[in-house]
């Protein structure tokens, strides 16, 4: 299959949306809605981008087939990350694209983008028995950081917290990040 990965338009939130809903499974037969607070955050991505980047993986029919949203340390999507890290959100890829690399690409792209503004790490977490996701963020290199678990009551499911580690940065881009430009590198395109 062959894809790009690139940054969202706003022209495309809604398609995002429901493309981030769909990736976590809510839209596949017998499948239920999430409660009210989940929904709104799948959904929202025109929050998403305005807080941080927003990323969509493109086919070449022009179809988005995938999502992740980036987000510096700080700010309200941005739930794990501590001073120095950057923070991965909502990865979802529709499960017919699935196996492809999209997710992997969109890990790639996130962890350049949280370099680029000078992030020490990236953090995402998932649900504790999501080990589909799991063996895909080790396989890129993400360490499991058991100590930063989140023990959650059900029906909310519990959190396992994975960290990588990024190379050190300097310069124009990681100053700018520490000033809080999140932004400034939106409009670059992604290949």
């Amino acid at each position: 299959m062959t894809f790009i990965v690139r940054r969202a338009r706003p022209d495309e939130y809604g398609n995002i949306g429901q493309l981030t809903l769909a990736g976590f499974g809510h839209l596949e037969p017998g499948a239920s809605l999430p409660d009210e607070e989940r929904l709104a955050l799948l959904l929202d991505a025109e929050g998403r981008d305005h807080q941080g980047v927003l990323l969509v993986a493109e086919g070449t029919d022009g179809g988005l087939l995938g999502t992740a949203s980036i987000f510096p340390h700080g700010v309200p999507y941005a739930r794990q990350a501590r001073a120095g890290e950057a923070e991965l959100r909502l990865l979802a890829v529709l499960p017919a694209a699935r196996k492809q690399g999209l997710g992997a690409a969109l890990l790639a792209e996130g962890a350049k983008i949280a370099a680029e503004w000078g992030a020490e790490r990236l953090v995402l977490d998932t649900g504790q028995h999501n080990l589909r996701s799991q063996r895909l963020y080790v396989r890129f290199g993400f360490e499991h950081r058991p100590e930063r678990d989140v023990h959650r009551e059900p029906p909310k499911v519990p959190l396992s917290v994975f960290t990588l580690d990024l190379p050190h940065r300097s310069g124009p881009a990681a100053a700018a990040s520490r000033r809080g430009a999140a932004t400034e590198s939106r409009d670059n395109a992604v290949v």
